[in-house]
Protein backbone atom coordinates (compact mmCIF):
# COMPACT_ATOMS: atom_id res chain seq x y z
CA UNK A 1 0.00 0.00 0.00
CA UNK A 2 2.74 2.25 0.56
CA UNK A 3 4.55 1.81 -3.25
CA UNK A 4 2.50 4.44 -4.28
CA UNK A 5 3.37 6.88 -1.58
CA UNK A 6 6.12 9.84 -2.67
CA UNK A 7 7.33 9.43 0.57
CA UNK A 8 8.29 6.08 0.72
CA UNK A 9 10.16 6.34 -2.33
CA UNK A 10 12.55 9.09 -1.05
CA UNK A 11 12.91 7.28 2.13
CA UNK A 12 14.17 4.18 0.04
CA UNK A 13 16.49 6.69 -2.21
CA UNK A 14 17.92 7.86 1.38
CA UNK A 15 18.67 4.83 2.65
CA UNK A 16 20.23 2.91 -0.80
CA UNK A 17 22.37 6.14 -0.95
CA UNK A 18 23.68 6.10 2.81
CA UNK A 19 24.17 2.10 2.50
CA UNK A 20 25.89 3.08 -0.86
CA UNK A 21 28.56 4.94 0.50
CA UNK A 22 28.70 2.47 3.33
CA UNK A 23 29.37 -0.30 1.12
CA UNK A 24 32.01 1.32 -1.05
CA UNK A 25 34.15 1.72 1.98
CA UNK A 26 33.93 -2.06 3.28
CA UNK A 27 35.37 -5.32 3.05
CA UNK A 28 33.00 -7.68 2.91
CA UNK A 29 35.70 -10.75 4.05
CA UNK A 30 36.25 -8.73 6.92
CA UNK A 31 32.63 -7.54 7.75
CA UNK A 32 31.67 -11.87 7.31
CA UNK A 33 34.99 -12.35 9.55
CA UNK A 34 33.70 -9.68 12.09
CA UNK A 35 30.31 -11.19 12.63
CA UNK A 36 31.66 -14.67 12.76
CA UNK A 37 34.20 -13.96 15.60
CA UNK A 38 31.43 -11.32 17.78
CA UNK A 39 29.98 -13.10 21.04
CA UNK A 40 26.25 -12.97 21.10
CA UNK A 41 25.98 -13.33 24.91
CA UNK A 42 25.99 -9.73 25.17
CA UNK A 43 22.82 -9.22 22.89
CA UNK A 44 20.12 -10.77 25.15
CA UNK A 45 21.26 -8.20 27.60
CA UNK A 46 21.19 -5.52 25.64
CA UNK A 47 17.94 -6.03 23.91
CA UNK A 48 16.89 -6.25 27.13
CA UNK A 49 18.17 -3.17 28.46
CA UNK A 50 16.59 -1.39 24.93
CA UNK A 51 12.76 -2.73 26.35
CA UNK A 52 13.78 -0.92 29.83
CA UNK A 53 14.83 2.24 27.97
CA UNK A 54 11.34 1.99 26.62
CA UNK A 55 9.40 1.56 29.77
CA UNK A 56 11.55 4.83 31.12
CA UNK A 57 9.59 6.40 27.78
CA UNK A 58 6.35 5.43 28.86
CA UNK A 59 6.92 7.18 32.14
CA UNK A 60 8.11 9.97 30.56
CA UNK A 61 5.28 10.11 28.51
CA UNK A 62 3.08 9.69 31.20
CA UNK A 63 4.37 13.30 32.86
CA UNK A 64 3.54 14.52 29.32
CA UNK A 65 0.30 13.77 29.10
CA UNK A 66 -0.57 14.31 32.84
CA UNK A 67 -1.68 17.96 32.29
CA UNK A 68 -4.61 16.12 30.72
CA UNK A 69 -5.26 12.73 32.01
CA UNK A 70 -4.24 10.03 34.81
CA UNK A 71 -2.69 7.44 33.03
CA UNK A 72 -1.11 3.98 33.74
CA UNK A 73 2.37 3.26 32.66
CA UNK A 74 1.39 -0.03 31.63
CA UNK A 75 -1.24 0.79 29.80
CA UNK A 76 1.04 3.28 27.74
CA UNK A 77 3.72 1.11 27.41
CA UNK A 78 2.28 -1.68 24.64
CA UNK A 79 1.58 2.35 22.42
CA UNK A 80 5.07 2.91 22.76
CA UNK A 81 6.32 -0.08 21.25
CA UNK A 82 3.80 0.02 18.73
CA UNK A 83 5.02 3.40 17.58
CA UNK A 84 8.37 2.40 17.54
CA UNK A 85 7.47 -0.23 15.03
CA UNK A 86 5.25 1.33 12.94
CA UNK A 87 8.35 4.43 12.47
CA UNK A 88 10.25 1.60 11.81
CA UNK A 89 7.75 0.32 8.83
CA UNK A 90 6.39 3.49 7.42
CA UNK A 91 7.55 6.26 5.50
CA UNK A 92 8.19 9.84 6.84
CA UNK A 93 8.08 8.92 10.72
CA UNK A 94 4.28 8.27 10.30
CA UNK A 95 4.54 5.98 13.69
CA UNK A 96 4.25 9.26 15.64
CA UNK A 97 0.43 9.79 13.80
CA UNK A 98 -0.06 6.01 14.37
CA UNK A 99 0.93 6.08 18.12
CA UNK A 100 -0.58 9.72 18.85
CA UNK A 101 -4.30 8.09 16.74
CA UNK A 102 -3.90 4.33 18.85
CA UNK A 103 -3.66 6.12 22.25
CA UNK A 104 -7.04 7.60 21.58
CA UNK A 105 -8.78 4.45 20.36
CA UNK A 106 -7.51 3.21 23.58
CA UNK A 107 -7.71 6.04 25.71
CA UNK A 108 -9.84 9.36 26.34
CA UNK A 109 -7.58 11.28 24.61
CA UNK A 110 -7.50 13.53 20.97
CA UNK A 111 -4.95 12.54 18.61
CA UNK A 112 -4.08 15.60 18.14
CA UNK A 113 -3.34 16.47 22.01
CA UNK A 114 -1.03 13.06 22.19
CA UNK A 115 0.77 14.00 18.57
CA UNK A 116 1.69 17.29 21.05
CA UNK A 117 3.10 15.28 23.08
CA UNK A 118 5.46 12.76 21.11
CA UNK A 119 6.43 15.85 19.40
CA UNK A 120 7.90 17.17 22.73
CA UNK A 121 9.67 13.97 23.39
CA UNK A 122 11.27 14.22 19.86
CA UNK A 123 12.35 17.74 20.44
CA UNK A 124 13.69 16.53 24.36
CA UNK A 125 15.28 13.20 22.95
CA UNK A 126 17.47 15.46 20.25
CA UNK A 127 18.51 17.85 23.11
CA UNK A 128 19.59 15.33 25.73
CA UNK A 129 21.30 13.23 22.60
CA UNK A 130 23.07 17.24 22.11
CA UNK A 131 24.19 17.10 25.88
CA UNK A 132 25.72 13.91 25.61
CA UNK A 133 27.46 14.95 22.40
CA UNK A 134 28.87 18.25 24.42
CA UNK A 135 29.67 16.30 27.47
CA UNK A 136 31.72 13.06 25.23
CA UNK A 137 33.21 14.64 22.35
CA UNK A 138 35.30 17.25 24.16
CA UNK A 139 37.26 14.91 26.41
CA UNK A 140 37.74 12.00 23.75
CA UNK A 141 38.98 15.04 22.06
CA UNK A 142 41.30 15.85 24.87
CA UNK A 143 42.06 12.02 25.18
CA UNK A 144 43.74 12.24 21.82
CA UNK A 145 41.03 9.42 20.46
CA UNK A 146 40.06 11.20 17.36
CA UNK A 147 42.54 9.74 14.98
CA UNK A 148 40.59 11.68 12.12
CA UNK A 149 36.94 12.01 10.93
CA UNK A 150 36.48 8.95 8.94
CA UNK A 151 35.64 10.09 5.23
CA UNK A 152 33.29 13.47 6.46
CA UNK A 153 36.20 16.68 7.25
CA UNK A 154 36.16 18.21 10.12
CA UNK A 155 34.53 21.49 8.54
CA UNK A 156 31.43 19.25 7.35
CA UNK A 157 31.12 17.53 10.31
CA UNK A 158 30.92 21.03 12.59
CA UNK A 159 28.51 21.99 9.80
CA UNK A 160 25.87 19.47 10.52
CA UNK A 161 26.81 19.59 13.78
CA UNK A 162 25.61 23.42 13.86
CA UNK A 163 22.35 22.69 11.77
CA UNK A 164 21.24 19.81 13.83
CA UNK A 165 21.55 22.31 17.35
CA UNK A 166 19.59 24.85 15.35
CA UNK A 167 16.75 22.86 14.76
CA UNK A 168 16.07 20.82 18.13
CA UNK A 169 16.64 24.79 19.48
CA UNK A 170 13.95 26.12 17.40
CA UNK A 171 11.45 23.68 17.85
CA UNK A 172 11.90 24.07 21.33
CA UNK A 173 10.99 27.84 21.40
CA UNK A 174 8.27 27.16 19.20
CA UNK A 175 6.52 24.58 20.91
CA UNK A 176 7.24 26.21 24.58
CA UNK A 177 5.63 29.65 22.71
CA UNK A 178 2.99 27.72 21.11
CA UNK A 179 2.29 25.93 24.77
CA UNK A 180 1.97 29.96 26.06
CA UNK A 181 -0.46 31.12 23.58
CA UNK A 182 -4.46 30.74 23.14
CA UNK A 183 -6.19 28.51 20.92
CA UNK A 184 -8.57 31.45 20.42
CA UNK A 185 -5.77 33.50 19.45
CA UNK A 186 -3.73 34.53 16.55
CA UNK A 187 -2.32 31.22 15.89
CA UNK A 188 -5.69 29.66 15.50
CA UNK A 189 -7.12 32.45 13.98
CA UNK A 190 -4.34 31.94 10.69
CA UNK A 191 -5.19 28.54 10.57
CA UNK A 192 -8.83 29.49 10.83
CA UNK A 193 -8.10 31.49 7.65
CA UNK A 194 -7.37 29.02 5.34
CA UNK A 195 -10.35 26.61 6.00
CA UNK A 196 -12.94 26.87 3.09
CA UNK A 197 -15.67 26.13 5.01
CA UNK A 198 -17.73 26.78 8.13
CA UNK A 199 -17.37 22.63 9.15
CA UNK A 200 -13.45 23.06 8.28
CA UNK A 201 -13.10 25.88 10.41
CA UNK A 202 -15.04 24.28 13.20
CA UNK A 203 -12.30 20.80 13.34
CA UNK A 204 -9.10 23.03 12.99
CA UNK A 205 -10.18 25.20 15.74
CA UNK A 206 -10.83 21.85 17.57
CA UNK A 207 -7.66 20.26 16.59
CA UNK A 208 -5.51 23.86 17.49
CA UNK A 209 -7.04 23.55 20.77
CA UNK A 210 -6.23 19.94 21.40
CA UNK A 211 -2.46 20.44 20.30
CA UNK A 212 -2.00 22.76 22.53
CA UNK A 213 -3.50 21.26 25.69
CA UNK A 214 -0.93 18.74 24.66
CA UNK A 215 1.91 21.26 25.30
CA UNK A 216 0.41 22.25 28.61
CA UNK A 217 3.86 20.45 30.59
CA UNK A 218 5.96 23.23 28.96
CA UNK A 219 4.55 26.05 30.71
CA UNK A 220 7.16 26.70 33.09
CA UNK A 221 10.89 26.34 33.08
CA UNK A 222 10.49 23.80 36.27
CA UNK A 223 8.88 20.94 34.04
CA UNK A 224 11.42 21.49 31.16
CA UNK A 225 14.03 20.56 33.21
CA UNK A 226 12.10 17.89 34.85
CA UNK A 227 11.74 16.44 31.02
CA UNK A 228 15.48 16.24 30.89
CA UNK A 229 15.36 14.82 34.07
CA UNK A 230 13.29 11.93 32.34
CA UNK A 231 15.07 12.07 29.18
CA UNK A 232 18.20 11.03 30.62
CA UNK A 233 17.70 7.72 31.81
CA UNK A 234 16.52 6.89 28.80
CA UNK A 235 19.02 7.21 26.66
CA UNK A 236 21.98 6.17 29.28
CA UNK A 237 19.49 3.30 29.00
CA UNK A 238 20.07 3.05 25.17
CA UNK A 239 24.27 4.01 25.38
CA UNK A 240 24.06 0.93 27.53
CA UNK A 241 23.09 -1.16 24.70
CA UNK A 242 25.83 0.37 22.42
CA UNK A 243 27.93 -0.61 25.17
CA UNK A 244 27.06 -4.12 25.15
CA UNK A 245 26.75 -5.03 21.61
CA UNK A 246 30.01 -3.03 21.15
CA UNK A 247 32.04 -5.70 23.62
CA UNK A 248 30.28 -8.40 21.46
CA UNK A 249 32.14 -6.71 18.49
CA UNK A 250 35.44 -6.30 20.50
CA UNK A 251 34.91 -2.38 20.66
CA UNK A 252 36.66 -2.42 23.85
CA UNK A 253 39.93 -3.12 22.80
CA UNK A 254 40.31 0.11 21.26
CA UNK A 255 39.59 2.18 24.23
CA UNK A 256 42.18 2.51 27.29
CA UNK A 257 39.49 2.06 29.95
CA UNK A 258 35.67 1.75 30.85
CA UNK A 259 35.09 5.22 31.62
CA UNK A 260 36.56 6.51 27.50
CA UNK A 261 34.44 3.49 26.39
CA UNK A 262 31.17 4.51 27.47
CA UNK A 263 31.89 8.19 26.51
CA UNK A 264 32.32 6.61 22.87
CA UNK A 265 29.09 4.88 23.56
CA UNK A 266 27.54 8.55 24.45
CA UNK A 267 28.96 10.16 21.86
CA UNK A 268 28.24 6.82 19.57
CA UNK A 269 24.19 6.87 20.44
CA UNK A 270 24.40 10.58 19.76
CA UNK A 271 25.38 11.09 16.37
CA UNK A 272 23.50 7.84 15.11
CA UNK A 273 20.20 8.99 16.74
CA UNK A 274 20.50 12.60 15.56
CA UNK A 275 20.81 11.65 11.81
CA UNK A 276 17.94 9.88 11.90
CA UNK A 277 15.99 12.10 13.51
CA UNK A 278 14.73 13.69 10.30
CA UNK A 279 11.53 12.00 8.25
CA UNK A 280 14.41 10.56 5.89
CA UNK A 281 14.70 7.14 5.15
CA UNK A 282 12.20 4.42 6.89
CA UNK A 283 13.72 3.12 10.32
CA UNK A 284 16.72 5.43 9.77
CA UNK A 285 18.44 2.56 8.05
CA UNK A 286 21.46 3.81 5.72
CA UNK A 287 21.85 7.20 7.95
CA UNK A 288 22.24 5.39 11.04
CA UNK A 289 24.71 2.90 9.64
CA UNK A 290 26.85 5.58 7.77
CA UNK A 291 27.10 7.71 10.60
CA UNK A 292 27.41 5.37 13.45
CA UNK A 293 30.27 3.69 11.56
CA UNK A 294 31.87 7.04 10.44
CA UNK A 295 32.26 7.92 14.25
CA UNK A 296 33.57 4.87 15.32
CA UNK A 297 35.86 4.75 12.10
CA UNK A 298 37.19 8.40 13.68
CA UNK A 299 37.91 7.11 16.86
CA UNK A 300 40.09 4.85 15.69
CA UNK A 301 38.10 0.92 14.64
CA UNK A 302 38.45 -0.22 11.30
CA UNK A 303 35.71 1.11 8.43
CA UNK A 304 34.94 -2.91 8.07
CA UNK A 305 34.34 -3.89 11.77
CA UNK A 306 32.90 -0.41 12.31
CA UNK A 307 30.30 -0.91 9.48
CA UNK A 308 29.57 -4.75 11.02
CA UNK A 309 28.49 -3.33 14.28
CA UNK A 310 26.84 -0.75 13.11
CA UNK A 311 24.62 -3.14 10.43
CA UNK A 312 24.41 -5.36 12.88
CA UNK A 313 23.31 -3.02 15.91
CA UNK A 314 20.90 -1.18 14.01
CA UNK A 315 19.11 -4.19 12.32
CA UNK A 316 19.30 -7.05 14.81
CA UNK A 317 19.67 -5.05 18.25
CA UNK A 318 17.31 -2.21 17.49
CA UNK A 319 15.02 -2.65 14.49
CA UNK A 320 13.83 -6.21 14.55
CA UNK A 321 13.25 -6.87 18.73
CA UNK A 322 10.66 -4.07 18.92
CA UNK A 323 8.95 -4.75 15.35
CA UNK A 324 8.26 -8.32 16.60
CA UNK A 325 7.06 -7.22 19.74
CA UNK A 326 5.09 -4.71 17.94
CA UNK A 327 3.54 -6.58 15.59
CA UNK A 328 2.54 -9.17 18.13
CA UNK A 329 0.76 -6.59 20.21
CA UNK A 330 -1.24 -5.79 17.48
CA UNK A 331 -2.00 -9.38 16.69
CA UNK A 332 -2.73 -10.25 20.15
CA UNK A 333 -5.39 -7.51 19.79
CA UNK A 334 -6.65 -8.75 15.83
CA UNK A 335 -5.55 -5.06 14.48
CA UNK A 336 -3.56 -4.95 11.74
CA UNK A 337 -1.27 -2.02 10.84
CA UNK A 338 -2.80 -1.31 7.36
CA UNK A 339 -6.29 -0.46 10.08
CA UNK A 340 -4.07 2.12 12.24
CA UNK A 341 -2.34 4.06 8.71
CA UNK A 342 -5.81 4.66 6.90
CA UNK A 343 -8.09 5.23 10.08
CA UNK A 344 -6.51 8.67 10.98
CA UNK A 345 -7.37 9.85 7.54
CA UNK A 346 -11.38 9.41 8.45
CA UNK A 347 -11.28 10.26 11.65
CA UNK A 348 -12.19 13.88 11.48
CA UNK A 349 -11.17 16.32 13.89
CA UNK A 350 -9.46 13.66 16.30
CA UNK A 351 -6.20 13.25 13.79
CA UNK A 352 -3.91 15.53 11.84
CA UNK A 353 -3.90 14.02 8.31
CA UNK A 354 -8.19 14.77 8.06
CA UNK A 355 -7.73 18.33 8.62
CA UNK A 356 -5.19 18.71 6.36
CA UNK A 357 -6.40 17.10 3.78
CA UNK A 358 -9.27 19.44 3.78
CA UNK A 359 -7.65 22.50 3.97
CA UNK A 360 -4.84 21.44 0.44
CA UNK A 361 -8.50 20.11 -1.31
CA UNK A 362 -9.65 17.25 -2.40
CA UNK A 363 -7.33 16.04 -4.69
CA UNK A 364 -4.62 16.32 -2.38
CA UNK A 365 -3.72 14.48 0.85
CA UNK A 366 -0.78 13.33 2.95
Amino acid sequence: MFLRDWRFWIGAAVSVLFLGILVYQVDFGEIKQSLRQANYLYVIPAVTVYFIAVYFRAVRWRYLLSPIASFRVRRLYPVVVIGYMANNLLPARLGELVRSYYLSQRENCPASTALATVMVERVYDGLTLLLFAVVAAPVLLMLGRFQGYGNLSGGAASVLAAGVVAIFVAALLVLTLLAKTSADGALAGWFLRLAPTAGARDKVRDLVHAFIEGLGILNSPGKHLVLLLFSIPIWLLESSMYLLVGYSFGLDGLFPSIWVFVLAALLLTATSNLVTSLPTAMGGIGPFELVAQQTLVALGAGASVAGAYAGFLHIVALWLPVNLVGLALLFAQNISLKQLTSAPKVSGSEAVLSTSTELSGPSEGL
